[in-house]
């Protein structure tokens, strides 16, 4: 019997190791696990919290930035499942933030998820920069720094409904969207002397919104920055989405495993709902009567082969922008093109510093197809979404076991954009997540603030 019970001691002993080395252990090694996260949905939704919604933040009671940025913190500590999981995922920000906030040497997905603000001593001047949808403000940390050491206090925002998980986008409405955007510029607006406003995707369209519902702006906006601004869907049936997102039970796009700590990768209805709702008021027929345009020079990188947005509606929102204010001071304006320079609009390049940067055959861009809609802020040395990232963009085959597997581990898979083209090349192709031109970029965006100041 003694001896029974010893062997029953062992294998619940084996049984609750192996359980354990099971468990992933941080942001890395769960990325192993992709398939059966997919089918779990483990990540996809937000612990519950009574009180605590994507629009529970009362902007109006907030006394400072400070105060917005620890507020939201501890919604992301409590509501984001993987919020306390280390992620060794060290960047030049978190190492500045660490040190800021006696944080530990290694990160925890809250810290490089939640919104942050580095500091100069002085309030000259500040840049805010807002995420995309399904983003965080993780996609600013490589350009944090670039603006850091350019003498900028740098502010990032956390829309609401995300850096949680992405069942928070179930029932968030673009309106509370922007109230954090209004707060975040009018705050900014209120500390600086100087205020730069840069936005990413949906951040873009945000900052515009903003803009154009003003009759009058504050001389303090000095210029703005917009990389592959949403202006409209590059799917033509995005609209249809608030139809069906009212379907019962019918909420979801895509279910992925939702195992890149920084973006979202299940998509639901309603986010795409309520991005097309903010795309409208900022280029429809509808809202053009009542939109605003204001004199303030702006640097656009745009991809002509983006399939998240359509360019062409982007590039002539920006030609709009451009010719409705004197043109000395519009010229200061940039344009970067990840294109063919004759499908650019004739206009455009007449009102604005037009840049379409060409790729040598020793460049990093040379082993590239085409760049996509969401690399156009990270470095290509960024630990999570550069070269040596371990993380790969695969959410495209996610209805495509097989596809998706070889996109997730094949030695060899090709990087670029997520065209109909591309997605018909024999080897498996990664979406892009990290700018190839980036260092041109910061060069010109270097150009760009000289001019203005």
């Amino acid at each position: 019997m003694k001896f029974v019970i010893k062997i029953a001691i062992l294998l619940l002993v084996l049984v609750s190791t192996l359980s354990f080395s099971q468990e992933p252990q941080d942001c890395l090694s769960i990325q192993n696990n992709h398939a059966s996260l997919i089918e779990s949905g483990k990540y996809r939704f937000a612990n519950e919290s009574v009180n605590k919604t994507p629009g529970s933040i009362n902007f109006t009671k907030l006394t400072s930035y400070q105060e917005y940025i620890a507020t939201v913190y501890g919604l992301v500590v409590d509501k984001n499942p993987k919020a306390t999981m280390p992620c060794p995922i060290i960047t030049d920000t978190y190492l500045q933030l660490s040190k800021l906030n006696n944080w530990p040497q290694t990160p925890q997905i809250s810290h490089l998820v939640a919104p942050y603000e580095l500091a100069q001593q002085n309030n000259d001047k500040a840049i805010l920069l807002i995420h995309g949808l399904t983003d965080s403000p993780f996609s600013f940390h490589d350009l944090s720094q670039y603006f850091y050491q350019q003498g900028f206090t740098v502010r990032t925002l956390l829309l609401p409904g995300h850096g949680m998980a992405p069942s928070e986008l179930l029932n968030t409405q673009y309106s509370e969207w922007q109230k954090a955007a209004k707060f975040a510029i009018e705050e900014t607006l209120n500390d600086y002397q100087q205020v730069y406003l840069g936005g990413l995707s949906t951040g873009g369209a945000l900052i515009f919104d903003y803009l154009m519902q003003q009759k009058h702006v504050d001389n303090k906006i000095k210029g703005l920055f917009m990389w592959s601004p949403a202006s409209k869907a590059k799917n033509d049936l995005a609209w249809l989405a608030k139809y069906i997102d009212a379907i019962p039970f019918v909420d979801w796009i895509d279910l992925d495993a939702d195992i890149d700590f920084a973006k979202y990768e299940s998509f639901p209805y309603n986010a795409a709902a309520q991005v097309d709702a903010i795309m409208s008021l900022v280029v429809s027929d509808g809202a053009s009567a009542s939109r605003q345009m204001h004199e303030i020079p702006i640097f656009v990188v745009a991809s002509e082969h983006d399939q998240t947005i359509d360019t062409e509606h982007t590039l002539a929102l920006i030609e709009e922008w451009q010719l409705a204010s004197p043109q000395d001071q519009m010229k200061k304006s940039v344009l970067i093109y990840y294109g063919d320079n004759n499908k650019l609009p004739t206009k455009l390049t007449d009102v604005m510093k037009v840049i379409v940067p060409e790729c040598s055959a020793e460049s990093l861009c040379s082993d590239i197809f085409d760049v996509s809609h969401i690399a156009t802020t990270n470095s290509p040395d960024n630990p999570h979404y550069g070269v040596k990232g371990q993380y790969r963009n695969c959410g495209h085959y996610v209805k495509d076991a097989e596809r998706h597997q070889a996109c997730k581990q094949n030695k060899q898979v090709i990087k670029g954009e997520v065209t109909a083209a591309n997605l018909m090349k024999d080897s498996p192709i990664q979406r892009l997540t990290y700018n190839p031109y980036y260092q041109e970029m910061l060069d010109d965006i270097t150009l760009f603030l000289k001019a203005i100041d």
